[in-house]
């Protein structure tokens, strides 16, 4: 247990509440006070750490990913269960409850040219339909315009997302990677598209002084 507390960085009283509360299996008994403990459980813990810590999860949205992995759901849906849960944390505060069948149709006409298959009653499909929305209602018709452009770039950002977590020796680990690419990576590409602006803008400025 104090080898398990320090690879994984979280104190032995955390630990054991995890194991009370299900949400870490048992170790293999070797006596009355003592159980081996392997990587399984510490790629669980990782993941516990990934959806609490980083993703500020509460505990049954924890347990509804933990439910998932441990379940007999397939890979896909257990990946579809953790964006479900972190829609909520991606630094979003768009409504997704609002349902607008023109910014719909916008939207699916862009994604089926992508040839995307997407759950329409996902969480994440509903808060792109009000992102379009609110461009929409702020008349911000330019990015709207492009919106296949904005969708061409999403794609190749979702592919390396899945990319980078290909080689993952574990679910556990898979998951954990999509919880901290979601979370952390929205925060560089955000700074990148920023820098990308100002690049651009300078050269808009050199264009205007020409």
């Amino acid at each position: 247990m104090a080898e398990l507390s320090r690879r994984s960085e979280l104190r032995v009283p955390t630990i054991k509440y995890y194991l009370r509360e299900g949400l870490l299996p048992p170790g293999r008994r070797t006596s009355v006070n003592q159980a081996v403990y392997d990587q399984t459980h510490l790629d669980r813990l990782r993941l516990i750490r990934a959806l609490t810590s980083v993703a500020g999860l509460p505990l049954a949205k924890v347990r509804a990913v933990i439910d998932a992995v441990n379940g007999q759901a397939s890979e896909i849906d257990a990946m579809a269960v953790t964006q479900d849960t972190l829609i909520g944390n991606v630094g979003t505060d768009i409504e997704v409850e609002t349902e607008d069948t023109e910014s719909a149709a916008l939207l699916d006409q862009a994604i089926t040219a992508r040839g995307w298959r997407c759950e329409t009653s996902s969480p994440a499909y509903k808060a792109a339909v009000n992102a379009v929305a609110l461009l929409s209602t702020e008349e911000l018709t330019p990015i709207l315009d492009r919106l296949d452009a904005y969708v061409e770039a999403a794609e190749r950002v979702g592919r390396n997302d899945l990319e980078a977590i290909g080689d993952a020796d574990s679910l556990e680990e898979r998951i954990r990677g999509v919880v901290l690419g979601s979370l952390l990576r929205r925060p560089l590409l955000e700074a990148l598209v920023l820098l990308a602006q100002q690049h651009f803008a300078q050269n808009l400025n050199r264009v205007e002084e020409s």
